[in-house]
């Protein structure tokens, strides 16, 4: 019993091995698509897309309370600890 369990885990493996195995179409029947160029509609919101009015970011001041630029706690790390 002993020899044909692993005897039989081999031959498994090999015949797994074997169907993932490399696959070649060698007479070229696998379907190919061809590319497609696709062009918008003429319409408006293709042509004339809108322009946004964008505000510039405010300048930072050096008194910024902002979470991201502070450090939280006392020297040596935050909350967590040094490290964290």
């Amino acid at each position: 019993m002993r020899g044909k369990l692993p005897a039989a885990f081999g031959l498994a493996v090999a015949l797994v091995a074997a169907s993932a195995g490399c696959h070649h179409d060698k007479h070229g029947l696998m379907f190919k698509p061809k590319e497609e160029v696709v062009l918008p509609a003429d319409e408006a919101r293709f042509n004339n897309p809108p322009t946004a009015q964008y505000k510039k970011r405010p300048a930072k001041s050096a008194d910024d309370k902002a979470l991201l630029g502070r450090q939280m706690g006392g020297p040596g790390g935050g909350m967590g600890g040094p490290g964290f």
